[in-house]
């Protein structure tokens, strides 16, 4: 006897819960994915200096979400927010202080850091998870985009730190060319158009190529293939329907 009686109507009248845990994270992949695409959109779009406030924003936005879904433990916590807080400061001493092509170069060095330390959070939180949705999917395919946007600042870190240009035609290193050729190399599409000089270009874009195939190869398809689509709570039209449903089959 748990003390509240029998409900009334029967099986039909049982109230039937969803035990959640009191401390479940949120599942905030999708912000982050949406955020990282809208990053992306504004680099291919515009090149105004206003971009640059705008991604970091973008980037902090991402690592913050990212951060909250995966709970990771108190060391990793306060990592995240001396990230937060030296990456902004420093952000804003290189775009005020410094002349434009120093200032890009810190700036890129900064982005390297806050996509860094996003990555390892996603990367620690759905390589954990036991049970694989549409939010895993989402931190996975966030995981990728972040890879593409990585590079592109490391690319503008070496375009800003090698003595000869960084592409072999003499095409200006900015950040749209940079994007462009960091996720035809993470893709392996390889139009040919631009083509890094350096030898150390030239190993870094092959270990992005190398890193995106390993990627898509192994976690990427791996998780969609493990993908189930998970049960309506009970509560939700879906999940009344579905309980009726397995109770009509017992009481036969």
């Amino acid at each position: 006897m748990d003390g509240r009686g029998p409900s009334p109507g029967g099986s039909a009248g049982r109230t039937r819960r969803v035990v959640r845990p009191a401390n479940a994270p949120p599942d905030d992949f999708g912000v982050v994915l949406g955020l990282l695409c809208v990053v992306y959109l504004v680099f291919v779009l515009t090149a105004e200096p206003w971009t640059s406030w705008f991604v970091v924003l973008g980037y902090l936005g991402a690592l913050f979400f990212a951060v909250r879904t995966s709970r990771p433990g108190p060391r990793l916590r306060l990592a995240v927010r001396v990230v937060l807080v030296v990456s902004a400061v420093a952000t804003v001493a290189a775009l005020t202080l410094l002349p434009q092509e120093p200032a890009t170069g810190v700036v890129n060095g900064v982005f390297c850091v806050l996509l860094g330390v996003t990555l390892v959070t996603i990367l620690g939180r759905i390589l954990t998870r036991r049970e694989v949705t549409l939010s895993t999917i989402a931190g996975a395919l966030s995981a990728y985009l972040i890879l593409g946007l990585f590079f592109a600042n490391v690319f503008g870190v070496l375009a800003w730190l090698l003595p000869e240009p960084f592409f072999a035609a003499g095409q200006p290193a900015d950040q749209q060319s940079l994007q462009y050729f960091s996720f035809t190399t993470l893709t392996t599409v390889g139009y040919g158009d631009y083509t890094a000089a350096s030898f150390a270009g030239r190993g870094v874009a092959t270990f992005e190529a190398l890193l995106a195939q390993v990627f898509l190869a192994t976690l990427v398809a791996r998780l969609v293939a493990s993908y189930r689509r998970q049960p309506a709570p009970f509560g939700s039209p879906d999940g009344a329907d579905a309980a009726d449903d397995s109770t009509d089959r017992a009481d036969r």
